[in-house]
């Protein structure tokens, strides 16, 4: 019996853990929200204030104006904050899981509800831009967007990846919030937290990122040197973009696998193993990106739709890297927990 309580007690410890590593993440996510803010802020004032590109803006039609500014200025800058208000009140839920443990979860559910509102707001405040994406390329006009830049490009970039996502990722987390706030069973909240975790997999990065490398096929020799094959051909690039396409999506369809169980409702508790594997995979994705993007010289050796995005300054998802370090706590926790589980049983039985 002594031996059962020693093992708790470790175990309890592991669990202590895992909750230290989600704080952590949590935390990267709104460093990374806030500095994202600050610099988008920045921009967003340079913009405004640029001369020339007020100038280029006043020969298009009145329309074009307010639809530039309020999708790259306004509503950017709008959806920029509202992560980093997000990330505040997630780090906060995140402590107090971490501290207080479950002597705090009124408080925890208040704060992960508030979080829940803000991260949808940061996808929904990018309507105008795939508004401003479809006016673009729909009018006959020679519209001004950052000089002239080709039309299927910001359908790949920005209409298709950023539609899918609002019509995907905020009605999951506006649904989170509300299991969340009216007091739904664990395991209903089990099953919406699992569906938006698939969705945001699928969505916000897989679908969103494959799109990018789809921008790639579009030929735009006044920005890049190098398009289509000639850029994926590349050996580092093919590298990437086989880990984007087929990697991630392997991911995520992993990640639907795992999670079918607690969609369905047939358990309460996932499989922690495959959820800190996936996590683990899914962060060194990005830890490759990083490595792979300074290594080949970065957006000035290599100008192209790619490698702006990937870039450490330009990436609001780089925050992911810290799943590494929650990831492989999980793996551990769990199958510590079920070692002990299969020992109480062992034991059980022995007595009987």
């Amino acid at each position: 019996m002594s031996g059962e309580l020693c093992m708790g007690k470790w175990l309890e410890k592991y669990a202590d853990s895992v909750r230290f590593w989600i704080l952590v993440v949590v935390a990267t996510y709104f460093a990374y929200a806030v500095y994202y803010a600050a610099s988008g802020m920045r921009d967003s004032f340079g913009m405004l204030s640029n001369q020339f590109i007020y100038t280029s803006l006043s020969s298009n039609p009145w329309w074009w104006m307010i639809l530039f500014y309020g999708s790259e200025g306004l509503s950017g800058s709008i959806s920029i904050i509202s992560r980093a208000v997000a990330g505040a009140f997630a780090v906060y839920a995140a402590f107090l899981f971490w501290r207080k443990k479950v002597h705090a979860i009124p408080q925890i559910k208040s704060n992960a509800c508030n979080a829940l509102i803000f991260e949808a707001l940061f996808f929904l405040a990018l309507i105008p831009s795939i508004i401003a994406a479809a006016a673009y390329n729909l009018s006959s006009e020679n519209l001004f967007y950052f000089g002239h830049t080709p039309g299927i490009l910001l359908i790949y970039g920005t209409l298709v990846p950023i539609l899918a996502i609002v019509i995907a990722v905020p009605p999951l987390l506006l649904k989170l919030r509300s299991t969340i706030k009216h007091e739904a069973s664990s395991q209903e909240i089990i099953k919406w937290s699992s569906l938006t975790a698939v969705a945001y997999l699928l969505f916000v990065f897989w679908f969103n990122y494959t799109m990018l490398w789809a921008g790639v096929t579009v030929p735009y020799a006044q920005v890049y040197e190098h398009w289509g094959l000639d850029f994926v051909l590349q050996p580092a690039n093919m590298v990437s973009f086989c880990l984007t396409i087929f990697g991630l999506l392997a991911l995520a369809l992993s990640a639907l696998k795992t999670a079918m169980p607690t969609i369905k409702k047939r358990t309460l508790t996932p499989n922690l193993t495959r959820i800190g594997t996936i996590m683990t995979l899914f962060g060194g994705y990005f830890v490759f990106n990083v490595f792979y993007y300074y290594l080949t010289g970065g957006y000035a050796a290599h100008p192209s739709v790619w490698y702006e995005v990937i870039g450490p300054l330009h990436n609001p998802n780089l925050w992911a890297i810290a799943l590494v370090f929650l990831g492989v706590p999980l793996i551990v926790y769990d199958r510590n927990r079920r070692s002990l589980e299969t020992d109480s049983k062992a034991g059980l039985t022995q007595t009987a």
